[in-house]
């Protein structure tokens, strides 16, 4: 009969030991066996107090915890090890840290034979082994999280050679030795050094012997040393036990999905795996991981690596044809996905048929539900009919996370396809009720973010900010499920809301605080977020290199924005050709550009081209309203109204800036409303002038009161070229009315603000 070996690991090499006796190991094994042998049955009296059986308790609860938390925490070194028990979090006695570094300290000044004794006494006075208690009662239950520890450990150290053992102590010393001697009350010197005189001639002896021991140990280290670093299974660098890196993995991942703050930064982390690896060659979860650092960092070949090793070694583990064909469908899904992560769309869609034609081949229902979405999200015909076919079949399988992310597609598909706004917040209304009733909280808050994005697509601003305040409150009210993509584009949102409102002074908090939330995943939004205010206060302040760079600098997120973006500059400085060939493309009816996009390109290219001004802008009319976009439909009727007032129609212009006035107000961009309420009272003076009433003083008094609110309005966002234009006419005005300390005070401004364009 064969005798199984319960400490090796399934489908690995028999006899390759697992897990190493590290210095954390030792560590932790004294710390444990210093407290079961002077504490676990009694508490250290202070001199003068009386026995306090409340402090007792206590102590023995947060030693209880320390233990876990070592047993299950990677390797610490020393130096970290006395922070954690000197930090005050457990709370320890003085005394028992104390007692500790002095225990450390005749450990690594003595030989060998003290640890082996530490292991002797623990197995034989201390831990239970299972067996009847037929003598007295041990302190340590073998069953217990700290009692199957050491036993783990006692099993190892029992299999090490002696050489092994002995690099394994030296490891010990070398790590203490330079802790211990800034510890105050501590001399790290070797025992018998200095004291030969003290001892009798046979302890001179052994000293002698063991010196001997010492150097012949030296001399075949020396020998060994390179065979040793390469192959030995007991170096340094297998200080991670499988136990560890379960844990260590289950972490990060979670806080990588939840809270990529507190995770560890990139660089550490794929260090940190490096070391797992080492120590766990074959503990294919760590691909996995590795996979998912890499995308924070959009390392391409690195992503592509982890996630075929992972999904190599997995399936190679597995005997079952089916699994391993379901292991093969699902790799080929994570790859569709990978490669549109970096928008490699023709090769995800190559992979998704391939995941599509293996998972027909073992009837995997929920493998071709999740390929469906993928493929609708990638490609570009029969949308509606995929989305109809997600929704029904994912909702008879009860898949319903998919059923809920294809009811949210379904409504985003509508507002791209110019449908009614209430059949489009009907069906989220849907997707709402179907995630509160299947607890899918993070789908709840993306509902909410995706009904931010509609109503600011229709223009209503307010709603659309408050919608992003809502997931924000919900992301506080719950602590144990977050999304953070969701949380990231929430907290954009209203950094985006204070840039249009002229809070130039807390979107840069905001963002700054977005940022050390969200470094590295989705930290495209804060991106995005963060030039845009670069470039809307450069475009203010007529500052064009700033701007165009702050334009450019888009183009790494989003370059359709960019381009946009650097139209708009182009046009403000009158480059008008510029302008045209910038954002000519984007007026194309394709499935690069959306409708919001066509129609900002549709109004520069109007501003751009006065002779053909009206006609285009007639046009993009026309598309705005086929679509329900309300507010855009406004930004077009103020242009409008200024290419009629060009053509001497000053009464049409100013009975449609009126309509549009109330639309324009109802979002929270001051720019806008001061741009319209500058439009409505030229066009009044227009209106004047062709109708051959002398402009009276209480009619100038009106305008010259109502020029200072808007001068107010451009003032709080600096915008300057505007300033100039309300300047001029309300010098104008005040030399019409005869005030001449308000004429030169407002030719002073005129003139400040000429020089400080100079300067720029």
């Amino acid at each position: 009969m064969t005798t199984i070996d319960f400490t090796a690991v399934p489908n690995t090499s028999a006899n390759e030991i697992q897990e190493n006796v590290t210095t954390h190991n030792i560590l932790v094994l004294t710390i444990i066996t210093h407290y079961v042998r002077d504490y676990a049955k009694r508490f250290p009296r202070p001199v003068g107090k009386p026995f306090d059986a409340v402090q007792t308790s206590k102590f023995h609860r947060t030693f209880s915890m320390l233990a876990l938390h070592l047993i299950q925490c990677p390797d610490l070194t020393f130096g970290e090890l006395i922070n954690l028990i000197s930090c005050g979090k457990y709370q320890l006695p003085p005394t028992f840290i104390q007692t500790f570094h002095l225990e450390v300290y005749h450990m690594i000044n003595t030989n060998l034979n003290i640890i082996a004794e530490m292991f002797k006494n623990l197995d034989g006075t201390s831990l239970d082994n299972g067996l009847p208690k037929v003598h007295q009662m041990k302190i340590v239950n073998g069953s217990s999280p700290v009692g199957i520890f050491l036993r783990r450990i006692l099993v190892f150290f029992n299999k090490m050679q002696f050489l092994q053992t002995e690099a394994v102590i030296k490891e010990v010393k070398t790590h203490c030795s330079p802790i211990l001697s800034k510890i105050p009350g501590l001399k790290t010197k070797k025992v018998g050094s200095n004291d030969k005189e003290e001892l009798s001639p046979e302890a001179v002896e052994m000293i002698k012997i063991t010196k001997t021991i010492n150097e012949i140990i030296e001399m075949i280290n020396i020998n060994y040393q390179a065979t040793f670093n390469q192959n030995s299974k007991y170096n340094t660098a297998r200080s991670w036990s499988p136990r560890q890196v379960e844990l260590f993995i289950a972490q990060q991942v979670k806080l990588l999905k939840i809270n990529e703050s507190v995770a560890l930064d990139p660089p550490t982390l794929q260090q940190k795996l490096k070391d797992i690896l080492r120590a766990n060659p074959d503990h294919f979860d760590v691909h996995y991981l590795n996979y998912l650092n890499c995308l924070r960092v959009k390392e391409y070949c690195g992503a592509v690596n982890s996630v075929q090793h992972y999904f190599s070694r997995q399936t190679f583990r597995v005997v079952n044809v089916e699994e391993k064909s379901r292991g093969y469908q699902y790799t080929s899904l994570n790859m569709a996905i990978l490669n549109a992560f970096f928008n490699h769309n023709d090769e995800a869609i190559s992979y998704l048929k391939e995941s599509i034609a293996v998972a027909h081949q073992v009837n995997d229902h929920v493998c071709l539900q999740h390929a469906l979405m993928w493929m609708y999200t990638l490609s570009k015909k029969n949308k509606s009919t995929m989305l109809k076919c997600s929704v029904t079949r994912s909702k008879e399988l009860e898949l319903h996370q998919i059923t809920s992310f294809s009811l949210q597609s379904m409504a985003q598909y509508l507002v791209e396809n110019s449908e009614n706004p209430a059949i489009v917040f009907e069906i989220l209304k849907k997707s709402e009720i179907y995630n509160y009733f299947n607890g899918l909280t993070d789908l709840r808050m993306t509902n909410n973010v995706q009904k931010a994005a509609i109503w600011n697509t229709y223009g209503y601003q307010r709603i659309s900010t408050i919608h992003s305040l809502l997931v924000l409150e919900h992301d506080q009210c719950n602590k144990d499920v977050y999304n953070i993509e969701s949380k990231c584009i929430a907290m954009c949102n209203i950094i985006n809301d204070l840039i249009a409102h002229g809070d130039y002074y807390l979107a840069p908090i905001l963002i700054n605080e977005v940022s050390h939330i969200f470094p590295y995943t989705h930290s495209k939004f804060w991106i995005m977020a963060e030039q845009y205010l670069n470039f809307t206060l450069a475009m203010n302040k007529e500052e064009w290199p700033k701007a165009e760079l702050a334009a450019k600098q888009m183009a790494s997120v989003n370059v359709t924005e960019s381009v946009l973006r650097l139209g708009e500059m182009y046009l403000k400085k009158e480059d008008f050709v510029m302008a045209t060939n910038m954002v000519k493309e984007l007026m194309e009816n394709n499935e690069k550009n959306t409708v919001l996009t066509r129609l900002r390109a549709y109004v520069i290219v109007a501003k751009a081209n006065e002779s053909a001004a009206l006609n285009i802008l007639m046009d993009a009319k026309l598309i705005a309203i086929e679509y329900h976009l309300m507010y855009m439909t406004a930004i077009i009727n103020v242009e409008i109204a200024i290419v009629l007032m060009k053509y001497d129609f000053p009464h049409k212009a100013l009975r449609l800036l009126q309509e549009t006035k109330q639309h324009i107000y109802c979002g929270i961009n001051v720019y806008n409303k001061a741009y319209t309420d500058l439009q409505i009272i030229k066009a009044k003076m227009m209106v004047n002038i062709v109708d051959e009433f002398d402009h009276s003083r209480e009619f100038l008094n009106k305008i010259y009161n109502k020029l200072n609110t808007i001068a107010e309005k451009f003032r709080s966002i600096e915008a300057i070229t505007e300033l100039k234009e309300i300047t001029y006419l309300q010098a104008l005005i005040a030399d019409e009315l005869d005030m001449k300390q308000n004429r030169n005070k407002h030719a002073m401004e005129f003139r400040h603000l000429e020089e400080y364009k100079v300067q720029q």
